[in-house]
């Protein structure tokens, strides 16, 4: 499915940018292809121009300027004085065979110019034309009167050569058009795999948080089941311990679900903080006061550590600070063999306040500090231990984040484990 999706956008991106590049290329070849012709007719103009100021300006005819008037401005020259073709440079073996152009050019003169040796007017004129055979030319007509006599000058430029010039710049153009598709293409196809990759990273995620999940439901669910089978075959005495199994499974299910739930929210971003005033000591106070039983049950000596210079008030969400605090209790509770220490301590330092849960437990290796936060992760040493689903430190993290908080694990000095809860007040 993502492969597929994959491949319309990269086929929607490709066509849709490749068609304004397309249309920027015609656009910019149409322009520069008519300041091509523009040009080159202006200088055709200006050819003309001039041999028509060298005729009213000599009387006598030059050879060299024929010959440097030909091959400068690539024109074919044709001079008549009186009626009576004079020498020609360029037409001197294709007078006859271009004779139908040259009255071609003298027609369309005396039609749109009105120039013509007998209406005994000077002047010169240039325009485009096309041959017999369909060549397209540049043609120039200059008419000087001089002693009664007129002399004609024409001029044609054969346009094959820059037609053809142009017809290469259109193939080099279409080339680079369709090198440029394909790297669009290319791109295109990265981009769309970097952009889609978060969403197929979140579906593997998803698969595999939801293999885990029912993986996990199905322990205690099985559990209870099986109580309740074995609790309709026993004698009444036997009842209360079945009774007793169902309830503890059924305790591990609710806070498994309400984990769940948790993950869930902060996958939907559905999460909704309150902040409000209160003060970090209190609420670690309120934490170490919760605990404090269930730590002496255990043997496990806990620890208060708070600043005496008293600790200001902040801005934050006291109810899921109080949330990640009891997740770090309970790991610290639950790994740290007795007789143990834990210590809560509060830090306050540049509007930022640091909580830290440390114990004398096994530690984390060092393998482990960053993948402990992931979802169903459990480390060596709670493998057996079934009250923990691997989802708390997971929720807590999420909630750090939520917080805009930092959330790490770090090697105690006395050898267990020391978290740290870093949140902006």
């Amino acid at each position: 499915m993502i492969r597929r999706l994959r491949w319309k956008l990269t086929a929607f991106n490709t066509a849709i940018t490749g068609a304004i590049l397309l249309g920027m290329t015609l656009l910019c070849l149409f322009v520069s292809e008519r300041d091509t012709r523009e040009q080159a007719f202006q200088s055709f103009s200006g050819s003309v121009n001039t041999a028509s100021a060298y005729l009213q300006s000599q009387d006598r005819l030059s050879i060299t300027w024929l010959r440097q008037m030909e091959s400068g401005s690539g024109c074919l020259i044709a001079i008549q004085d009186g009626g009576n073709p004079l020498f020609s440079m360029g037409l001197s073996w294709r007078h006859r065979e271009l004779e139908p152009e040259l009255k071609q050019v003298r027609q369309r003169a005396r039609e749109e110019y009105h120039l013509s040796a007998e209406a005994g007017q000077s002047g010169s004129c240039a325009f485009s034309m096309r041959g017999r055979g369909g060549e397209e030319y540049y043609a120039g007509l200059s008419l000087v009167h001089k002693d009664g006599a007129a002399v004609e000058l024409i001029l044609l430029r054969p346009l094959g050569q820059m037609e053809g010039a142009i017809r290469r710049q259109r193939l080099i153009v279409a080339l680079g058009e369709i090198v440029a598709l394909g790297l669009l293409a290319v791109f295109s196809w990265c981009f769309t795999g970097k952009m889609l990759r978060p969403i197929q990273e979140n579906q593997r995620r998803q698969a595999q948080f939801t293999a885990a999940a029912s993986h996990e439901l199905r322990t205690p669910l099985a559990a209870i089941l099986s109580a309740v089978s074995a609790m309709e075959q026993a004698e009444p005495g036997e009842r209360t311990q079945f009774s007793d199994i169902v309830r503890r499974e059924g305790r591990r299910m609710t806070r498994l679900i309400g984990d769940l739930l948790t993950l869930a929210s902060a996958d939907s971003q559905s999460w909704e903080l309150r902040p409000e005033q209160a003060e970090p000591d209190m609420l670690l106070l309120g934490v170490y006061e919760t605990y404090l039983p269930q730590a002496r049950e255990k043997g496990l000596n806990l620890h208060l550590d708070l600043n005496e210079a008293g600790c200001p008030q902040g801005c934050f969400d006291r109810e899921r600070v109080a949330q990640i605090l009891s997740i770090l209790m309970d790991n610290a509770i639950s790994y740290t063999p007795a007789p143990g220490d834990i210590q809560l301590r509060l830090t306050v330092s540049r509007g930022m306040a640091r909580f830290t849960v440390s114990d004398t437990g096994p530690g984390v290796p060092e393998g482990e500090k960053k993948r402990i936060f992931e979802r169903f992760h459990r480390g060596q040493s709670s493998r057996t231990d079934r009250s923990h689903f691997g989802l708390g430190l997971c929720v807590a993290s999420e909630i750090t984040a939520l917080l805009r908080g930092r959330l790490w694990v770090e090697d105690a000095p006395e050898g267990g484990a020391k978290f740290l809860l870093e949140i902006p007040l």
